[in-house]
């Protein structure tokens, strides 16, 4: 996988008697770690959740180097290789979930896997767009999302990390829902929740805030309800 590349593995009790469960894949964001995205689901939707977690690190600190979306796939297929030939998932659903960074790469890892493995049923994107601009979305055919399902999750009062003009939310709106149904994918779900910023685990009131809410299952906040519930639709 490379310099400090790894990920985390988390099964609930009792995974492999109910089996046909789902994988959730999550990808961090900048400065993060893939440690931070599993307590995020664990404490967010255990235990009424039943799923698995996997986290990808996917950057170096000491360089201070991210993996682009073509080295992203091929050790999201690592990933998956390795957990299809040592794991009971034979017959779940996998997930991809990223957030911030994370989340703009989703995109591009959308038109990647829809090309190629056809790893994911959906892709969450959790407060980030990518660059209208970037190669693989600016070169994709038209039909490269074909087949490829989103639920997209803003903060009204993010400001989006590509263009501090703008709103992370209006960068939703207006360049990836028209750029995922042009290039032949569907936006299954856009939640743009009032009253708070940067990532729907954060539950922060403004961009940089220290007062900060972490949700968890007792207190998941308006919007992780309706991401499970999506995910829980999904044979």
């Amino acid at each position: 996988m490379g310099e400090e590349r790894y990920y985390l593995v988390y099964f609930p009790a009792g995974w492999e008697t109910d089996p046909g469960q789902k994988v959730i894949v999550t990808l961090h964001g900048t400065g993060g770690c893939a440690e931070w995205m599993v307590n995020h689901w664990y404490q967010a939707s255990s235990p009424d959740h039943a799923w698995a977690l996997v986290a990808l690190q996917y950057y170096d600190r000491e360089s201070q180097q991210y993996d682009d979306d073509t080295v992203l796939y091929e050790n999201l297929k690592t990933v998956f290789r390795d957990l299809t030939a040592h794991c009971p998932v034979g017959e779940s659903s996998f997930f991809y979930h990223g957030f911030s960074r994370g989340s703009a790469q989703s995109f591009p890892l959308a038109i990647r896997d829809r090309a190629e493995a056809q790893i994911f049923s959906a892709f969450i994107a959790d407060s980030g767009c990518a660059g209208l601009n970037y190669p693989t979305l600016r070169e994709a055919p038209e039909d490269a999302l074909a087949g490829a399902r989103f639920w997209l999750w803003c903060g009204q009062n993010d400001v989006s990390t590509v263009d501090a003009s703008r709103m992370t939310c209006d960068g939703m709106e207006e360049d990836m829902v028209p750029y995922v149904e042009v290039h032949g994918g569907v936006v299954d779900g856009f939640v743009r929740e009032e009253g708070v910023a940067h990532g729907m685990f954060n539950g922060c009131p403004e961009d940089g805030s220290d007062d900060c809410h972490m949700r968890t299952s007792d207190d998941p906040g308006p919007s992780l309800p309706l991401l499970f519930e999506y995910l829980e639709s999904f044979p």
